[in-house]
């Protein structure tokens, strides 16, 4: 459909595009918190090993992949002028990476979220987005002469906010669960859920600043806020 002359000029101008990317971010968001809330974390716990061991194989394979096929890109269609590690690693990246909310989706028509095939495989694949991100924050930190001081930050910033939510936000989010009455009437408050709302949106923008996408943000949320419920 892009072929079609002024297609995207008519139907998509540039001016409307920022407001189409928070859109469907937003949307986005919304959906794989839903997704977070169904998931037993307890079943999640007892599929460590496999998630870890799928994951590993399910980046490492990729990686290869699209290095090897990196190669060849390079040798017949980039300028030598290109820093052939640095584009090695860029491809790479692309291929090795997993499209998370397509995931998140495929398991939620096939009815797997409560599987543990389904959780073992949205496990591995949070876990090789998040190794992604932070190579691709590696990348361009190479490409822009930076070192690598980038892709530490992105990850000692990620790792402490994970911290910070799983011990102490997840302590306040059930004091205030159990001050509003909500874990008594088994059900949230108005102004628990507003709460609730307010610190997806505020982790996903957080994780955004950092370097990763904003989906990982909510991911979080949605975990200490199912182990406080737990808990």
């Amino acid at each position: 459909m892009g072929r079609i002359p002024n297609f995207k000029k008519t139907i998509f101008p540039d001016e409307s595009m920022p407001l189409l990317t928070i859109t469907s971010t937003v949307g986005l968001i919304l959906f794989l918190f839903l997704v977070g809330l169904e998931i037993d974390t307890r079943v999640l716990k007892k599929n460590v090993w496999p998630a870890a061991t799928v994951s590993v194989a399910g980046l490492l394979i990729p990686l290869g992949m699209g290095a090897a096929l990196g190669v060849g890109v390079y040798r017949e269609f980039i300028d030598p002028s290109v820093n052939y590690g640095y584009f090695l690693l860029f491809v790479a990246v692309a291929i090795g990476i997993t499209a998370f909310p397509v995931l998140c989706r495929i398991l939620t028509e096939l009815k797997l979220l409560e599987t543990d095939v389904g959780l073992i495989v949205l496990s591995a694949g949070i876990g090789n987005d998040v190794i992604g991100w932070v190579l691709l924050a590696l990348t361009v930190a190479l490409v822009n002469s930076s070192g690598g001081l980038t892709a530490l930050w992105v990850l000692l910033a990620s790792a402490a906010y994970t911290v910070f939510l799983l011990y102490p936000g997840r302590w306040a989010f059930r004091w205030l669960a159990k001050r509003t009455g909500s874990l008594e009437q088994g059900s949230p408050t108005p102004f628990m859920m507003t709460v609730t709302l307010l610190t997806v949106f505020v982790s996903a923008f957080f994780t955004d600043i950092i370097g990763v996408h904003a989906i990982f943000g909510e991911c979080l949320t949605s975990k200490f806020s199912l182990k406080a419920d737990v808990h």
